[in-house]
Parts: structure tokens; sequence; C-alpha cells
């Protein structure tokens, strides 16, 4: 292109809507090392330590969620908009973007509406299969809506939907992930970054009805913070052949030596099973805004690769007998192994780009 390339990222606040956007940042600058690259997120979100550890430049507004709290948060974050509109008119101003992409999140509002109104070329990413509240607003308004699956179409304008995938980091795309063998039936558990309190304690509940085959287990666990200290000590007081993590950073190792994980639902996660072919025991939280992560774990019901255990029926006794159903029955796993991996949508950064840069050129 003869003018350089501008974009800015607009969101944040979760992993499932950073790194989306970091992802077709990546893109960006492998296919165009000049393009110049900015994310407006908060002094809240992920966006605060990710963006910079990744080498881009963040800059943040003023700006809280409207939805999913008390009245009295709720007019404070109302008198705060006046505030993030003019910061994001300001930041539109210095760093003239070309286009502004909003990732998700409620950082993402302020700032594509700015855009928007001021001429620029918008687009969002939509990575839940039920859409968020702040992308439910700007698809009214934005040029295109890039959504990972299509049960979110419904919700937007036909002519503005382009069913990508969720874009994922070059890191997931680079020399797949081999299957690491192992004499153990391998159990990767994780609850998302900041891990789940339910998911840990129905893991360390099952172990009572594990202990005749735990010789033949090895469990990977991510717990979190506040659970890291008490899931080790009762792996270790069990004799359970157990890696247990506050926090996984390469995750995509871990998913390569399971056989079978148990996790929650975000689309973050739900798009790693897919990319690295892994059947899944989901547990979708059940607070998530909008139920989402219970629509984003039906993608994978319907398909035939994944079955879900709702939140209030979570037991340590109902994971224990899937374990052994999936031990005793591994050409089911590999069934399931097989249909996840059809779901993959691994051109997701790149068709978002391209789709992206499409608006630039004349008409």
């Amino acid at each position: 292109m003869k003018n350089p390339i501008r974009i800015i990222f607009a969101g944040g606040g979760t992993g499932g809507h950073l790194y989306s956007g970091i992802a077709v940042a990546q893109e960006l600058k492998r296919k165009y090392p000049d393009a110049e690259i900015l994310f407006v997120g908060t002094e809240y979100g992920l966006e605060k330590t990710i963006v910079p550890q990744e080498g881009y430049e963040l800059q943040c507004i003023e700006v809280a969620p409207l939805k999913g709290s008390s009245l009295k948060r709720r007019l404070k974050s109302l008198a705060q908009l006046p505030k993030a509109f003019r910061q994001s008119r300001q930041i539109i101003r210095q760093f003239k973007p070309t286009i502004v992409l909003g990732i998700g999140g409620y950082a993402s509002g302020p700032l594509t509406l700015t855009a928007r109104w001021l001429g620029i070329k918008t687009a969002i990413i939509e990575q839940n299969a039920y859409p968020g509240f702040a992308n439910r607003i700007l698809g009214k308004f934005v040029h295109k809506v890039f959504l990972a699956s299509k049960r979110a179409a419904s919700f937007f304008k036909p002519h503005k939907v382009f069913v990508t995938g969720n874009p994922v980091r070059l890191g997931f795309l680079n020399d797949e992930a081999a299957r690491q063998t192992s004499e153990r039936f391998t159990i990767f558990v994780l609850g998302g970054s900041q891990g789940a309190n339910r998911l840990n304690l129905a893991m360390l509940g099952s172990l009572l009805y594990l202990h005749d085959i735990k010789d033949q287990l090895c469990i990977l666990h991510q717990t979190g913070k506040a659970d890291f200290e008490r899931v080790k000590e009762v792996y270790a007081r069990d004799n359970i052949e157990a890696e247990v993590f506050e926090f996984i950073a390469n995750v995509k190792d871990f998913y390569a030596r399971a056989d079978l994980v148990i996790c929650r639902s975000g689309a973050g996660t739900i798009t790693e099973l897919t990319m690295l072919g892994k059947p899944a025991i989901l547990v979708p939280y059940p607070f998530a805004a909008d139920d989402h992560q219970f629509y984003n774990a039906m993608d994978l019901v319907d398909a035939g690769c994944a079955e879900i255990i709702y939140d209030w029926d979570l037991t340590g006794e109902r994971i224990a007998e899937r374990i052994k159903f999936f031990m005793n029955h591994p050409e089911e796993l590999a069934k399931r192994s097989q249909i996840a991996k059809t779901l993959a949508r691994p051109m997701a950064a790149s068709d978002v780009l391209e789709e992206s840069l499409n608006m630039l050129s004349p008409v």
C-alpha cells in the first residue's frame, strides 16, 4: 500500500479479547513490517501488562463497565463517558489511524464509536458465540463484524458479517504441537488464566473415586493463584502424579501432552481446543456475561467433540466417572479429536486483516 497502515486495536480486559487483537497485530507486522500499531485499553485490564510484553504501545482511557454492576457504579460509569470520548478523540487525532478494530470489552466502545463518527473505517471482532454488550451496540455502527462463531450472526446485519473464526497468535500456528505419548492417561485441568475454584475443588474431590487407577494417571493442573498451594498439597498427600501451576504461559505444550482436557469454555480456550484437536469436558462459568460460555461450549458439543457438565452439577464423582469412561474408550477420544480439528480456523487472523484492509480500497 502507498500510505502506511496505522491500526488502533481498541479494548481488552480479558485474555479472550486481548489475544485475538494481538494475533491480528502479529499478522499485520508479518505482512507489513512498516505498519504502525496502537492498543487502547484501560488501566485495569490484562492489556496493562500483556501489551507492553508483546512489544506494542498502549494508551489508556478512563472508562468502566455499564453492565453487570450496581446502580451506583453504573451511574458513575455513565458520568465517566464524556471524558472517555474526549480522550478517544485526542488519541485518534494524534495517532491518525486508517482503521480502528474493536476487540471487545468496555474500553472498545468510546474509541470505536469516536472513530466511526470521525469517518474512520471501523470493525469489531466478536470472540464468543453470544456477543458481548459492547459489541452488540458497536455492531450497529461499524463497517464490518468478524465472528468466531456463526451462532452470533443473528445479532448483526448480514452484509456486515464475516465468520472468520477467532484469531490465534503465531505461537499457536507455528510447528503444530506433537502429541507427547505417555504410559499414563494425561488430564489437563484449567479454568482460564485466573483458575476456577469450583473446577479445582471438584478435581480434588474426584481423587477419592480415582484411587484404584491413580497409578495410571498424570494430571496437569493450572489452578490460579488462590488455590495453588491447597491443590498441590492434596495431590502430594494422595501420592498422585501431578504438575501444578498457578499460571501456564506455554499452554500449547500442555495441551499437547493431554489425552483429555477439563476446562471452562471461554472463547480463547474453545479456540485452543479446536486448533490442537483436543477432546474436552467443558464446565461453562455460570456467571459469565449473558451466559456466553454456555453458548461457546455448545458449538463444540453440537459438533460432537466435547461434552458439558454444568457448574451446579459438577462433583468429584461425576468427573471421576467421565475420566474412567474415556480411559476405557480411547476410540471415542480419537473420534472427538478428529472432529475438533475440523472446527479449527487457522487463517482467522489473516482473514480478519485482509477484510479490514479491504475497507481501505477505493470503491
